[in-house]
């Protein structure tokens, strides 16, 4: 089956959010990842998103290259075409990105989505994550809500990640105690001016 329409993947969400599951979001780093990833989930049955991140759009591109829009390009375009022997549905995803990779990774595939649309096709990926956990909380709002209108304009969807995340996720890591991890009355407070993300 090919890559999820835009209108398939909200369906998917909405049955998701109605059953009460989620489905399984992968980060895939090579072709081998890819075809392990849809066997898997052709096996069991289950729809899916294949996610990537900036390292594994580095390394989609090429271990010197380290270009990651095109990277992540060549990843979805292989997606797509491997994807239509399946009988699963699948989404493509990226994942994590930071403010620093924005216009080196997120940016860039946006643009691509928009001359896709313009076309009358569907974008190339149908989400995209802004992860602004390491900047303060008014400018990832910000960023957020550009983002938002973006991927609105490409009929997509933005996670956004507000607020702290424990650990480290591609590069993304953040120190401190673990009450940073938690939500407060004065985070819960913030976090109402927060973007809607569909």
């Amino acid at each position: 089956m090919p890559i999820a329409t835009p209108e398939q993947y909200a369906e998917m969400i909405e049955r998701a959010k109605a059953g009460k599951f989620a489905y399984p979001a992968v980060n895939v780093s090579s072709s081998q990842t890819i075809n392990a990833v849809l066997q898997g989930l052709q096996e069991s049955g289950s729809d899916g998103i294949l996610q990537v991140t900036t390292g594994g759009a580095d390394y989609f591109a090429g271990h010197t290259v380290k270009n990651r829009a095109a990277g992540a390009l060549a990843m979805a375009r292989f997606a797509h075409e491997v994807a239509k022997n399946y009988d699963i549905t699948v989404a493509l995803h990226t994942d994590h990105c930071p403010k620093d990779a924005l216009d080196g990774f997120v940016l860039p595939l946006i643009a691509a989505s928009e001359e896709e649309v313009r076309q009358g096709r569907n974008p190339i990926f149908q989400s995209h994550m802004w992860d602004g956990s390491a900047v303060p909380l008014d400018e990832n709002i910000e960023i957020a809500t550009t983002m938002l209108q973006k991927t609105r304009n490409i009929n997509a969807i933005l996670e956004v990640e507000i607020g702290v995340v424990g650990g480290e996720e591609d590069g993304v890591e953040h120190e401190g105690t673990n009450d940073a991890l938690y939500t407060t009355p004065e985070r819960r407070r913030e976090g109402r001016r927060r973007p809607r993300t569909r």
